[in-house]
């Protein structure tokens, strides 16, 4: 694996991708066949694609409309949209169901 290889690790999957960064993790989780609720597009306004972060991951902040959806809906610190993940680092997630 070379150095610019990183890993998505999805814990109650039980799976494992490799990604080259940068990545948006609903379009990895996508391309990798992985169900996973989606119903806006992408754009960040439904919050079907939450996931929770379990790992300690370098992530991009919230965007203005990730932060008011999470307000709205009293997300978690570790809950986030996974339309509004950039991955740059090996990150482990769940995908609520």
């Amino acid at each position: 694996m070379s150095d610019s290889t990183k890993t998505l690790t999805i814990l109650n999957l039980g799976q494992k991708i490799l990604f080259k960064p940068p990545q948006n993790l609903l379009e990895l989780l996508n391309a990798s066949e992985v169900s996973i609720n989606q119903s806006c597009g992408a754009n960040g306004t439904c919050t079907t694609c939450r996931v929770i972060v379990s790992s300690n991951a370098a992530l991009n902040p919230r965007t203005e409309l990730e932060i008011e959806r999470a307000e709205e809906r009293n997300f978690a610190e570790h809950e986030r949209l996974s339309c509004q993940i950039d991955l740059m680092d090996d990150i482990e997630i769940e995908i609520p169901f």
